[in-house]
C-alpha cells in the first residue's frame, strides 16, 4: 500500500551551541598561527650528526616532529619537495635541515612553501650527551619540553641592522610561538633558546693572528651562536633551609619538638 500523509520531517536535529562553535574557531584560528617544524638530514652523515638533529628536535619541541625518519629516497629529494608536499598536509611552516659534505656541515633553515630559506656553515657544535656528561648535577626533565621555550635574540641589533641580520633575527623569532606575557604561566617557562650574533673586525682579527700564533684560522666576520638552557625558578634572599621548605622538600623533623627548631638549629 502507498504510504500516507505528509512527508516526514526531521525534527531532532542536533545543533551545537553557538558559543561552542565561536570557541571552536578561536581554538582552531590559535592552533593555525602555532609554527611547526621539520628537523631532517639530507644525503649521507656521520653518526654525530644524527645525534645532533636529535638534538635539534629536542631543541624545537613540542611543535616538531620528534620521531620523524626520513626514507633513503626522501634523503636526496630538495627541500621544495618538503615544503611542497608537507606545508598543506601536515601544517609544517619552517623546515631544518643538515647536510654534510666533504668540508662541511650545511644547516639551511627554509619557511614554507615560498621561502626565505637562510644557509648556514656549522663551523662547532657540541651534543646534549656531552654537556650533560661534564655537569655534576644533571638535569633533564620530560616536562621542560612540554612547553615552547622562551627566545632571545642578542645583539641582532634594531631598525637600522642591515637587511640579512634582521631577516635572520625575524626567522629565528617566528619559529617558536610567540609569548603572551599577560597569559603566560611561570611553570611554562622551562626553557630558554638564546640566539647570539658576533660581528668582527676582520682587520684587527687579522692583525691578532700575527701575535698569537695557533689561533683559528677559519673564522668569519659574522657568526651565530644557538644555545640551549633549562631554567628553573628558585627563591632567593632566604635561607637554605627556608628555602628547601618552600621547594617542598620536607627535612626529617622526627627529631625536633617543634619546625622552630629546624630553622634556628
Amino acid at each position: 500500500m502507498p504510504r500516507r500523509g505528509r512527508k516526514r520531517k526531521k525534527t531532532r536535529t542536533h545543533v551545537v551551541d553557538t558559543d561552542e562553535r565561536i570557541r571552536g574557531g578561536l581554538l582552531s584560528n590559535d592552533e593555525l598561527k602555532i609554527p611547526r617544524s621539520l628537523v631532517i638530514r639530507r644525503g649521507k652523515v656521520e653518526s654525530e650528526l644524527t645525534e645532533l638533529v636529535t638534538d635539534i628536535r629536542k631543541l624545537m619541541r613540542p611543535y616538531t616532529a620528534v620521531n620523524f625518519k626520513e626514507d633513503a629516497k626522501n634523503r636526496k629529494v630538495t627541500l621544495s619537495h618538503y615544503a611542497n608536499s608537507l606545508s598543506t598536509s601536515m601544517g609544517v611552516t619552517h623546515i631544518l635541515a643538515v647536510s654534510q659534505n666533504s668540508n662541511r656541515v650545511t644547516l639551511r633553515v627554509g619557511r614554507t612553501p615560498g621561502g626565505p630559506t637562510l644557509s648556514f656553515r656549522v663551523k662547532r657544535f657540541t651534543l646534549g650527551r656531552q654537556i650533560r656528561a661534564v655537569q655534576r648535577r644533571p638535569y633533564d626533565s620530560t616536562k621542560a619540553f612540554e612547553s615552547p621555550p622562551v627566545v632571545v635574540t642578542n645583539n641582532f641589533g634594531d631598525v637600522s641592522a642591515a637587511p640579512h641580520v634582521k631577516l635572520m633575527r625575524i626567522t629565528f623569532q617566528n619559529m617558536f610561538p610567540a609569548i603572551n606575557v599577560s597569559t603566560v604561566k611561570l611553570s611554562e617557562c622551562r626553557r630558554v633558546v638564546l640566539f647570539n650574533f658576533i660581528r668582527r673586525d676582520m682587520s684587527q682579527v687579522s692583525s691578532d693572528k700575527k701575535k698569537h700564533v695557533g689561533d683559528d684560522d677559519d673564522l668569519e666576520d659574522e657568526e651565530v651562536e644557538i644555545r640551549h638552557y633549562a631554567i628553573r625558578a628558585k627563591p632567593v634572599g632566604v635561607d637554605r633551609k627556608v628555602r628547601r621548605l618552600v621547594e617542598a622538600k620536607i627535612p626529617n623533623l622526627s627529631k625536633l619538638s617543634d619546625i622552630s627548631d629546624y630553622i634556628t638549629g
